[in-house]
């Protein structure tokens, strides 16, 4: 570490980032959860030609049933692209903190990229589940597969640089800005 007296992100930063990082985690889980039931419900289509968003069919439990899994998946959809906005106007408003000393002038342009190509599936993964459910077709199920094949692949090199460079005390609580 360096010894700048303000070595990572302010403490809203960081706790808009885990929140993210919770919704988000949880959402997606939701989200396979009813792609992978076998029962036909999940995303796509189900038996006899339903729409497979996971409506309709007995449960036996709370997080057994379809509808909902379905309202919370959309619930923390929302929560997402919430956060998503409060993170992007909480930016502008305070800014970011120095680059780390570390980092190369490539790596910054890796953290710059990654940054924003997550910040933008922040938007589209959300938007285009909202348009899923809002419709009555999955014409839309591309968009919203393509965002997850672009948020994990984001994903992953946003952590190789964090992990690899010992960047993630800038986001942990206690190493914050005032």
């Amino acid at each position: 570490m360096t010894g700048d007296p303000r070595p990572g992100y302010r403490h809203s930063q960081q706790v808009l980032h885990w929140l993210t990082v919770l919704a988000l985690a949880a959402q997606l889980a939701i989200g396979y959860v009813m792609d992978a039931d076998d029962s036909g419900r999940g995303r796509g289509r189900g038996r006899g030609g339903d729409s497979g968003r996971g409506r309709g069919g007995d449960s036996s439990g709370y997080l057994d049933d379809p509808d909902t899994l379905v309202r919370v998946h959309v619930a923390l959809g929302a929560t997402v692209l919430a956060l998503a906005v409060a993170r992007v106007a909480w930016r502008r408003v305070v800014g970011l903190p120095p680059w780390a000393e570390q980092l190369s002038a490539g790596q910054r342009r890796l953290a710059t990229w990654t940054e924003r190509a997550l910040i933008t599936t922040l938007f589209v993964i959300p938007l285009s589940g909202l348009a899923l459910v809002a419709s009555s077709d999955d014409d839309l199920v591309w968009l919203h597969v393509a965002g997850h094949v672009a948020f994990f692949v984001a994903l992953l090199a946003h952590l190789g640089l964090v992990v690899g460079r010992g960047l993630l005390p800038r986001m942990l609580p206690g190493r914050s800005v005032t």
